[in-house]
């Protein structure tokens, strides 16, 4: 059974094999707070997975946009106004970083 160490809430700090100073409190090692305080590290990483794939399809949705509109599947003005403007936006965050970037508009295009 691990000793365990619970900050002012009651959450679990620490999980311990032996106590240090005493005010450890012991738990069966398949109680659900244990169990749920050694998951949380898997659970961060899941979750942090999942934010970066989020990123990534993002991206993959804006090249794809891209894409159509370049072949002239779409038009550009027929996407929502919300998306062009989301769209326009991060083509200009992207410009301040680069000056090399492909844009949706011609140099003689205005919105």
């Amino acid at each position: 059974m691990p000793y365990i160490k619970r900050d002012s809430q009651g959450n679990i700090t620490e999980l311990l094999d032996t106590p240090r100073t005493g005010d450890e409190e012991r738990l069966p090692a398949d109680n659900h707070e244990v169990v749920a305080f050694l998951n949380k590290g898997e659970d961060d990483a899941v979750l942090k997975e999942l934010q970066n794939s989020d990123r990534e399809i993002a991206r993959v949705t804006e090249d794809l946009i891209y894409l159509l509109v370049n072949k002239q599947v779409i038009l550009f003005t027929e996407l929502p106004e919300p998306v062009q403007q989301k769209l326009l936006k991060r083509e200009r965050l992207r410009s301040e970083l680069s000056s090399n970037e492909v844009s949706f508009l011609d140099d003689e295009d205005t919105i």
